[in-house]
């Protein structure tokens, strides 16, 4: 066996051997394929796994206290876990009978109660969990009230068969990965297992889609994941479901209440929500009627239930199917609600709320795992064994006080697995998240699952926040590879990719980053200019003087708006200009900062983490690294901050075009390119009011306006156009009339009418956003530099040329906002 002679069976239970360390027949084609295997072939697979798994994005967030998030690689051990097609099925028919009691459960206790009625189950095991809503008062009579989706934690116990740990109803996770865990297996599994055929997930999303569509109906309704966002653990599996179910993801913020209906605001306007598929939890999803603080949910989403105007997976009250000390009357329930006996084993479960349970788990509490009956009070289970006398007290007082609270379970040693960690194959526990879902009056449950793995070889818990990893879960055996591509056609239709499908707040985010990405580059270019200026960089006709250092460090607070800045501050040496400057770079409390500017540069590039490329989001990780390596530089040296601020352009100016080449107008672009040329036009409106309004001596005014042409990238241009020196005249007709120059304010403003042509709804509410950009035409069109550059008698600026530039920046303003009233909201509408 190789690779496997140093196994050591530390459980009477093991997925690959049995006592006799002989290897069961399930995993001889394993054992076949990995025997001529060396730990460094197998390595090498890992590390293939790995570059698969970090290409894809795939992302598990990792909470480490209350306030920092961890954005951990996904983790996927070669050593696939394989089931017998037979045991599998038999495996499957006790899935399909739990989910089917879970569902009357449900349907029971928010309508008749007749389990608690007939003492089935103690009203103070249903009453005492967090997860039952009385807000769902007789929500189980309707008809659409049904656990559609359904997810179970298994693992074999020590009688050899599938033992049922958890239930997960309210917002189960895990699918996303199980799916991508097995399209990486199958990307590697060719050289290492080749010969070994398992059964597809094909079906099991055919009948999810088919869910959808049977609940979606109408042409014009939609179905809708409904995601808690970016920040969310498992983010990466809404986007990746989202997308490989053809259905919108949506946040809270993104969907409305209106009329009795659900909407989803759109582009377009609003689009009526037929189906939601939520992985919000139950008492985040309305903050009308359940928890009053969420951002998460839709209020008034309970209401639209009520009303039957939606479809919800699972429907809200879901959560008290997740409650552990229901396991002791599932017995009895099955017997009572399907007249069966159940067929997937429980652990020993006795719920502290009985006087007869809670003397035997006070007498036995040293041998017991002990856990609070609401998984979202206490995550965490009581290992009494490892326990001290007084840990053991304080835990017999809490349940003494409490003893509804409390379910005491007996500790199994579960089997374990082969898994592959550092040049070796180790025993480690494992459970099985099992997904099932509702097609008719039955259930499908998929041929596969998620295996998860425990962090260390000595670990009892299983929990991909506590650091442990993943398998693929292989049921041996073929499916009718026909049938698949058959009904793989069925989804080959047309799918609306119109703008006008857009979400507002997806919409909303593509929108700003066209403007923090326009204002991260403006800023830093011009930031870069005044340091290289400070270092003597330049050695044309003359050197910067204290005046002209003066204008542009002005210029940099009014750019910044990081008042009050420069225009208090003395800046008698260069240190003293340095210090400022690199407030004005680093301070992230700083609105206007550089870094501020970033902090919400990365917050909406995250927001967009199913649009963007995912070269976008490798480059977008480098320069938010090598950013924070700046910050914790202390060097003040100009030379170094020049140095790290054109790596930082480079940075944004590559990723600026992996933006532009990677989204298409449908997708948003056109949001994108409007924001950018609004920010880019109030940007460039605010240096020519700073450093082309002035009166200043010729002597300055070559590196002023040098400064202006290389901030925004016109200096090499000007010079072909003009083949002269820097003239205050020609440099206005040039960055702000030459309707042939693409970086000029008059072109920039007739693309962004163009643009705006391109929106949905254009001709019927294009009014409010379109005039002002309509009145700055005008005005620049009308524009005659030789009268805005007349001075009067003691002038210092050019009053009538700083007056126009002031009208026309908050021209661009008032079009800003009312494009964002217009498209991102639809409150009134």
């Amino acid at each position: 066996m190789q690779i496997f002679d140093g196994y050591e069976l530390k459980s009477s239970q093991d997925e690959m051997f049995d006592k006799d360390k002989n290897v069961k027949p399930q995993w001889q084609e394993i054992l076949e394929s990995l025997k001529s295997s060396t730990f460094e072939e197998l390595e090498a697979k890992q590390s293939e796994i790995d570059w698969f798994l970090k290409e894809n994005d795939v992302t598990y967030n990792v909470y480490e206290n209350l306030d920092a998030k961890v954005n951990r690689s996904w983790s996927l051990d070669p050593i696939p876990l394989v089931i017998s097609s037979q045991e599998w099925d038999e495996t499957a028919a006790g899935l399909k009978q739990r989910a089917k009691l879970l569902n009357l459960i449900l349907k029971d206790l928010y309508s008749q109660r007749k389990l608690i009625k007939e003492n089935i189950i103690p009203a103070e095991v249903i009453f005492a969990h967090k997860g039952f809503a009385t807000e769902a008062y007789n929500f189980g009579s309707k008809d659409n009230f049904n656990l559609y989706f359904y997810a179970t934690d298994m693992a074999r116990g020590p009688d050899g068969k599938m033992w049922v740990i958890n239930d997960r109803t309210q917002a189960p996770s895990g699918l996303g990965y199980a799916l991508e865990n097995r399209l990486t297996m199958n990307a590697i599994s060719k050289g290492l297992y080749p010969e070994i055929s398992r059964k597809r997930l094909f079906h099991f999303f055919e009948d999810f889609r088919n869910l959808f569509t049977k609940l979606t109906a109408g042409t014009d309704n939609v179905s809708v994941l409904l995601t808690p966002g970016p920040y969310n653990e498992t983010y990466f599996e809404h986007s990746f479901l989202s997308s490989y179910l053809n259905i919108i993801l949506a946040q809270g913020d993104d969907l409305l209440v209106k009329n009795d209906t659900l909407w989803l605001k759109s582009l377009g306007g609003l689009k009526k929500v037929q189906t939601l598929l939520r992985r919000v939890d139950d008492r985040y999803c309305d903050p009308l009627e359940l928890q009053n603080d969420s951002r998460l949910g839709v209020a008034g989403l309970l209401d639209v239930y009520r009303d039957e105007n939606v479809n919800l997976l699972n429907p809200i009250g879901s959560a008290i199917l997740e409650n552990i000390g229901l396991n002791p009357f599932m017995e009895k329930a099955c017997e009572y609600l399907l007249g069966e006996k159940l067929i997937l084993p429980q652990i020993a479960t006795w719920w502290c709320g009985q006087e007869k349970a809670l003397k035997f788990v006070l007498k036995n509490l040293e041998t017991l795992i002990v856990k609070n009956i609401d998984r979202t009070v206490s995550v965490e289970a009581y290992f009494c064994r490892k326990m001290s006398l007084e840990e053991l007290e304080v835990l017999r007082t809490k349940i003494i006080q409490n003893p509804y609270q409390y379910v005491a379970q007996e500790e199994i040693n579960f089997s374990t697995i082969p898994f592959y960690a550092n040049k070796n194959i180790e025993p480690r526990n494992a459970a099985i998240r099992a997904f099932s879902v509702k097609i008719g009056d039955d259930y499908s449950v998929m041929n596969g699952g998620l295996v998860r793995v425990s962090a260390t070889k000595d670990t009892l818990l299983v929990s991909s926040q506590k650091g442990g990893t993943s398998k693929d879960l292989w049921i041996l055996g073929k499916d009718d590879v026909e049938l698949c591509i058959l009904n793989s056609f069925k989804y080959s239709k047309y799918i609306d990719t119109s703008i006008d499908n857009l979400s507002t707040l997806k919409a909303e985010n593509l929108f700003w980053l066209g403007r923090y990405l326009a204002r991260s580059i403006t800023t830093t270019r011009f930031i870069l200019q005044i340091v290289k200026k400070m270092a003597s960089f330049y050695r044309y006709d003359m050197y910067s003087t204290k005046e002209s250092q003066e204008i542009l460090h002005k210029a940099l607070t009014h750019l910044t708006m990081t008042y009050p800045g420069f225009l208090s501050v003395k800046t008698s040496s260069n240190d003293e200009a340095i210090s400022e400057i690199l407030s004005v770079i680093k301070d992230s409390s700083r609105p206007g900062s550089l870094t501020y500017t970033f902090k919400m540069l990365f917050n909406t590039n995250l927001n967009l983490k199913d649009i963007l490329a995912m070269e976008s989001w490798k480059l977008h990780d480098k320069m938010k690294n090598e950013w924070l390596g700046f910050l914790n530089s202390t060097n003040k040296s100009n030379i170094f901050i020049a140095g790290k601020l054109e790596n930082t352009l480079i940075y944004l100016m590559a990723y600026k075009e992996l933006v532009q080449e990677s989204i298409f107008k449908e997708q948003g672009l056109l949001l994108y390119e409007i924001g950018s040329k609004i920010e880019d036009t109030i940007l460039l409106l605010s240096l020519c009011r700073s450093l082309m309004t002035l009166d200043i001596d010729k002597s300055m005014e070559y590196d002023i306006l040098d400064s202006l042409l290389h901030t925004k990238e016109s200096f090499n241009a000007y010079r072909a156009h003009y083949k002269s020196s820097l003239i205050l005249e020609n440099v206005i007709e040039f960055v702000i009339l030459n309707k042939q120059f693409p970086k000029s304010i008059i072109y920039v403003c007739k693309e962004l009418l163009d643009d705006f042509k391109m929106l949905p709804k254009a001709k019927e509410i294009a009014s409010s956003y379109e005039e002002p950009i309509q009145k700055a035409y005008q005005i620049l069109e009308s524009l005659e530099i030789s009268k805005v550059l007349k001075l009067q008698s003691n002038d210092v600026i050019y009053f009538e040329f700083d007056t126009i530039l002031s009208e026309l920046s908050q021209l661009y303003i008032d079009c800003s906002n009312e494009f964002t009233k217009t498209y991102f909201s639809h409150n009134d509408e």
